[in-house]
This record gives C-alpha cells, sequence and structure tokens, in this order.
C-alpha cells in the first residue's frame, strides 16, 4: 500500500474510534468516516502472540486492500485485525475483507 495512504495521526485515530461508525465480523473491524482525502490505518490485535505473526498479518491485510480501495472514495479507515484472522487462508482473509469494504461502500453511498 502506498505511504500516502498511511494515517499516522494519533488524535484521528482516536477520533474514528470515538465516532463509533464501523463495520465488522468475527475477523476484522474497521471504523471509518468520510474524509478529504483517503487515508488507512493497520492495526493487529496484542492478542495475536508474537510481533513476527502480527507483522504478517498487517502485511496480508495490506496487500489485500490494495487493489479494493479503488472505489472507496475518501475515507478515513481504522482496520483492525482480530486474533481469528490468523486462522483464515489468503482466499478466506480475501473474501472477508472484500465483504466488509463493499459494506462500507454501500453505507458511504
Amino acid at each position: 500500500m502506498n505511504r500516502k495512504y498511511s494515517l499516522k495521526d494519533k488524535r484521528k485515530i482516536e477520533e474514528l474510534v470515538r465516532n463509533r461508525q464501523s463495520v465488522g465480523n468475527r475477523y476484522y473491524a474497521i471504523y471509518y468516516q468520510k474524509a478529504d482525502v483517503l487515508k488507512i490505518a493497520v492495526s493487529p490485535s496484542r492478542k495475536i502472540k508474537t510481533a513476527v505473526n502480527r507483522n504478517y498479518e498487517k502485511r496480508m491485510a495490506k496487500e489485500i486492500l490494495r487493489p479494493l480501495l479503488k472505489g472507496l472514495g475518501n475515507v478515513e479507515m481504522l482496520f483492525v485485525i482480530k486474533p481469528l484472522a490468523s486462522e483464515l487462508g489468503f482466499a478466506q482473509k480475501k473474501e472477508q475483507i472484500a465483504f466488509l469494504i463493499n459494506k462500507i461502500k454501500k453505507e458511504i453511498s
């Protein structure tokens, strides 16, 4: 995922969580709000045991998100990876994330 899409500001991330506009399932939670530009923060749960596994899940999520962002529009998102996501295969992860992104597209439109 390109660096220009990265959301790093702690206050904006806290604001996303406070606003409570979210979608989710057993594997992922996405907090979002409309914004001027597309920005995304990916945060794996600390309950995913090792840093190696957390970083792996983060890389996988970013790779899956990259092609799905084209039609999303201008949104700030906090993408939370839950511990159960590490049990899924790549195709299942892609399916779950695509479902949640499509849900966001419908709610924003």
